[in-house]
């Protein structure tokens, strides 16, 4: 066998070998879009597609029946061919990989037996990809990680195939088969034409049916779909993994993984939150989930988890059955049973806001995949280095239980990182077009994909996404949320480079454009904004259709106020929201910024969400000459301390406070007295925060005002209520007052 581009060492079976001498790890000054690896490593992928030519090339006619698709591909490069190459996912699946600060170079390894007498390979390489993570340059990283135990002599005997289901299910009879490809909503999603009319249906993105329904847990389910489909959605009752489509490699682990949400004695995989959430996942239709509190944060992680890796499981499966029948000759090399890929390798995308999350969802994948006693996983201590906890101590200011548990572990927002899933492992830091599963931040996307004419940028791998996932999306308001758009606009764009597709097994409607209408969605917040609306109902037209959990608040945040405070609600009125801003700075400096110019209005904080709108206001205060501090979220820290101790001391009888700055420190700011909201906060527990820092006592005023439109609907209702927010929107009369502790 060719060497592949590596430095190998070669044994025979049973035999013993010593690890060689350490490799220094490869240094890498490019940035985070550029590959990191030596020029001379792409001669692993010409030997791999030599080697395996007789195998996997495409027949003259094949080639032809895609002309028009691969005349707009650009020359193929070098990288590794997908899926397609049985070879190469057997030798990487077989593969060892050792981390030189677990072995010495005189200790003694145990190699892992093969057929016959034939020689094995050992990785003793980075396989850091181009996509992945930036290189590190410690020594350490040069190796793979893998525990000790996993040359344990009885691993033959467990079966290479895993009982034969994660190769393609070559030990099952073909009628058990038969009987999930048709009940498994897996096959339905795969299988199923839409057909161009419809296609042109659902890219008109109107919604063509709607129902409402209600579940115990989810509540109200608004379900909608743009083309002619069923759009009911059924809660499952059943209790059996199998009966639920999970693989049983997968079913095996559950009890383990997801241990703390289980019901006791119940017999339940799931709690009855899960239960209703996998039963809309499993169908393949887009979610949104708006009530994605911190208290649940944990148990909907996990849900999504299994279903994301529930379906890269089946799809390797799949594509190893494939391979399989094809060795053999079973089956026809140019029928559509066998297009089981995309026309990049990545299938799932999950876009979170820190490292911290990227690393429990990653050590939660290890749980439900892997035994407890056999958790291969390369790269894992420099995963768990770079992405685990930081060892910093916690800080001694107390802050509110939702801060805690956002901000816990590695907060970090630049980031991204690829998996592969193979038989017997997971491997981390692989490159984006080898990789099933990519973890990335917004900003760490958004500095690969570039913007147009940059060199180097690359968004090849968002065009054969199954499943996309994005969870704190409210998280992504407070960083950039112009990076969650730019992300949705290069999702399934055509490739500008072939990746050595194999065109006879990419999906017809791969090929027909129709990926998008494939995809599923699934967005999990603790807010509803029009930004996150914006993005289900613009870029999501999954065919199988939506679920949106809509609730209406009932009482809202404004009962959370521990004080006897009135609080004047002022509506602007305005008939384009494009206009609202120019409205808004007008209606505060001519009607309410004149009532706090005086002496006695002293500790005004006038919170500000919107960032522009802070140095607009702040570049008026300087024009008019008006004392005030400022804190915003790039504000210095010394500067802070001196504006909060100015603001308390009344020296700066007005402060320009920002939500961003509030969402990510929480201080409590002391000195209120009035408090101004120049719009109302995104997250409606920060209003009654807020509102409860104020100075109360005898003889000491206080006042809340707060200015809002029609275009603050989701806001308001967050405040006051969804009743309240309908007659107030309503109402003739522009100015609403309430004191805390009335009836709601």
């Amino acid at each position: 066998m060719r060497g592949r581009g590596r430095r190998r060492f070669y044994g025979r079976k049973g035999g013993k070998r010593k690890k060689s001498k350490k490799f220094p790890a490869k240094s890498s000054s490019q940035n985070p879009g550029s590959s990191g690896e030596p020029t001379p490593k792409k001669a692993k992928y010409e030997d791999l597609v030599v080697e395996d030519e007789s195998s996997s090339s495409e027949s003259e006619g094949e080639i032809s029946s895609y002309q028009k698709l691969i005349c707009t591909l650009e020359k193929p490069t070098n990288e590794k061919p997908i899926e397609s190459d049985e070879e190469e996912d057997l030798i990487e699946e077989e593969d060892e990989d050792f981390d030189d600060a677990d072995v010495g170079e005189d200790e003694v390894i145990d190699e892992e037996t093969s057929e016959g007498n034939e020689l094995e390979e050992i990785d003793l390489e980075d396989d850091d990809g181009k996509n992945s993570e930036e290189d590190s340059d410690d020594d350490g990283d040069a190796l793979n990680e893998v525990d000790d135990d996993e040359s344990d002599k009885d691993e033959n005997d467990e079966n290479d195939l895993e009982s034969g289901e994660e190769d393609g299910g070559q030990e099952h009879h073909k009628d058990e088969d038969n009987v999930e490809e048709n009940s498994d909503p897996f096959y339905a999603r795969l299988w199923h034409d839409i057909g161009e009319k419809k296609a042109e249906t659902i890219s008109k993105g109107k919604t063509v049916c709607q129902s409402d329904t209600k579940w115990s847990n989810l509540g109200c389910l608004v379900t909608s779909s743009l083309c002619e489909e069923n759009v009911a959605v059924k809660l499952t009752k059943e209790k059996d993994p199998s009966n639920l489509h999970i693989r049983k490699r997968i079913s095996d682990h559950l009890d383990r993984a997801n241990e703390e949400f289980m019901l006791d004695k119940s017999g339940d995989i799931f709690s009855p939150l899960q239960r209703e959430l996998f039963s809309i996942m499993n169908t393949y239709k887009d979610l949104f989930y708006p009530e994605r509190s911190h208290t649940v944060l944990d148990e909907v992680r996990h849900v999504y988890c299994l279903h994301v890796l529930n379906h890269v499981v089946k799809c390797r499966a799949l594509v190893l059955k494939h391979n399989s029948l094809l060795s053999q000759q079973a089956i026809d090399p140019d029928s559509d049973k066998i297009r089981d890929q995309g026309l990049t390798r990545p299938r799932v995308l999950i876009v979170v806001p820190f490292r911290e999350a990227a690393f429990q969802i990653v050590n939660l994948f290890i749980k439900m995949l892997l035994p407890a006693e056999k958790e291969q996983v390369s790269h894992r201590k420099r995963f768990t280095r770079e992405y685990g906890p930081t060892g910093e101590a916690p800080s001694k200011i107390q802050r509110p239980d939702d801060w805690e548990v956002t901000f816990a572990g590695n907060v970090d927002d630049h980031f991204r990182i690829g998996m592969a899933i193979t038989r017997k492992s997971i491997r981390l830091y692989t490159d984006f077009y080898s990789s099933d599963i990519i973890i990335a931040s917004p900003l760490g996307l958004r500095t690969i994909i570039g913007v147009e004419g940059e060199k180097g940028r690359d968004f090849d791998f968002l065009s054969s996404i199954d499943i996309l996932v994005f969870d704190q999306t409210d998280v992504f308001h407070m960083q950039n949320w112009e990076h969650v758009q730019h992300l949705m606009e290069h999702m399934h764009l055509q490739p500008k480079q072939s990746h050595d597709v194999d065109f006879s097994r990419v999906h017809e409607w791969t090929i027909n454009g129709w990926s998008k209408l494939y995809r599923q969605t699934l967005s999990f917040s603790r807010v509803i904004t029009p930004e996150m609306k914006s993005i289900f109902n613009k870029y999501c037209f999954n065919y199988a259709g939506k679920v949106m959990v809509n609730n209406p608040v009932i009482s809202g945040s404004i009962c959370q106020i521990a004080t006897a405070l009135p609080q004047v609600f002022q509506r602007i009125e305005c008939d384009s929201y494009v206009q609202l801003p120019e409205k808004r700075f007008n209606y505060f400096i001519s009607k309410v910024l004149p009532h706090f110019r005086d002496k006695v209005m002293a500790g005004t904080m006038i919170f500000v969400p919107s960032y522009f709108d802070y140095v607009r206001l702040r570049n008026h205060f300087r024009k008019e000459e008006i004392k005030f501090a400022q804190i915003c979220e790039y504000t210095k820290q010394s500067n802070i301390s001196r504006a909060r101790i100015y603001f308390y001391e009344k020296s700066r009888p007005l402060m320009l406070y920002t939500e961003r700055f509030h969402f990510f420190r929480r201080y409590r700011i002391k000195g209120i007295r009035h408090i101004i909201f120049y719009q109302l906060p995104m997250y409606p527990h920060l209003y009654s925060e807020l509102c409860n820092m104020i100075t109360t006592g005898v003889g000491i005023d206080n006042s809340c005002t707060v200015l809002y439109s029609k275009y603050d609907v989701h806001r308001l209702a967050g405040v006051v209520g969804a009743n309240r927010c309908s007659h107030m929107l309503a109402a003739e009369k522009n100015v609403h007052m309430f004191v805390t502790g009335e009836e709601s």
